[in-house]
């Protein structure tokens, strides 16, 4: 019997000698994971074509990517599970509990492992990525809403909401290294590119709340109305995109004047967002639609609407 390992290795080579279309159209992905499906679906990021749907899982709510493309983890949180896919196979690796309500997967930069949050039972699950299987459960409170590796991959920063708090947390050593100060009901907490600031979403107070990640050191918040939910951060930083799940919009924030700039409706609940690597486009999950929508990063026009599973939630961007 192969390993999970040794299963990637050998499909790895078989891509590389194969000549089929399909083989060969693996490059730029955007992947939607489906809360009602408890699906994946895969869709080209040239013309938004079906590629493939995955099941994965009851409530299929969050999607992660590895660095290199070829591994993706999705957080099932009707089945406490995460599923480890061969992205280039379209096919699950592995299934591993990890929680009553499995809320989010994060991966580190290497690949090599990854981190399932439970809000259900307030723990963290710890992953071998290649193993398939995780290495141990940690609880670090009431609940775990997601998490964020550090750029070492030694440390997680992990969001617990109950208590207005983000956890620092060794991963090595299971231990807490320290809590930095959130919001009520803190949602996500959003590095910027250079890794200098994380700016956390708080849907409760209508606004994002801003700290130094090295000193820990409170430095302001930004109002967003409309329950701000899922944020990514444009290549360069200079801008922040943020779902306002309570007004059925996205918003355009200024990171440098720390004000918002422009606001525009997208749907029925909207919910999480992934930009193209060239920061043009934002993918945008509307789950009361049952669609994505592709908008222009420039002024949130649309570009595209793509049909997707049921109540679509996740959203990560395949290079």
């Amino acid at each position: 019997m192969f390993s999970l390992s040794s299963r990637i290795i050998v499909f790895a080579i078989t891509v590389a000698i194969a000549s089929t279309p399909t083989a060969m159209s693996l490059a730029h992905e955007v992947w939607v994971t489906n809360m009602t499906s408890g699906n994946v679906t895969v869709f080209s990021s040239d013309n938004y074509k079906l590629i493939a749907t995955i099941p994965t899982g009851a409530g299929a709510h969050n999607v992660a990517l590895t660095r290199d493309g070829r591994i993706a983890l999705v957080a099932n949180v009707g089945a406490g599970t995460v599923s480890i896919i061969d992205a280039d196979a379209k096919t699950v690796l592995a299934t591993i509990p990890s929680g009553a309500k499995t809320h989010d997967v994060s991966v580190s930069r290497d690949g090599s492992r990854a981190l399932a949050s439970s809000v259900g039972e307030g723990t963290i699950t710890y992953i071998d990525v290649a193993a398939g299987k995780a290495i141990y459960s940690e609880t670090i409170g009431k609940k775990a809403m997601m998490s964020v590796f550090s750029t070492d991959g030694k440390r997680a920063f992990i969001v617990e909401p109950t208590n207005s708090t983000i956890i620092e947390f060794d991963l090595a050593k299971r231990a807490v290294i320290r809590t930095l100060s959130g919001g009520i009901g803190t949602m996500a907490f959003n590095p910027s590119p250079d890794w200098k600031q994380a700016w956390m979403t708080v849907p409760k107070e209508n606004r994002i709340v801003l700290i130094d990640i090295d000193t820990g050191k409170a430095l302001g918040s930004i109002a967003v109305e409309g329950e701000p939910h899922g944020m990514v951060f444009s290549p360069d930083g200079s801008r922040g995109y943020v779902v306002q799940r309570g007004l059925d919009q996205v918003a355009i924030v200024d990171t440098v004047n720390r004000q918002v700039v422009r606001s525009e409706y997208i749907g029925e609940r909207p919910d999480m967002l992934a930009i193209s690597p060239d920061g043009k486009r934002l993918y945008v999950t509307i789950r009361g639609e049952d669609k994505m929508l592709v908008l222009s990063t420039a002024d949130l026009s649309t570009i595209a609407e793509v049909k997707t599973g049921e109540q679509p939630h996740g959203v990560a961007y395949r290079r």
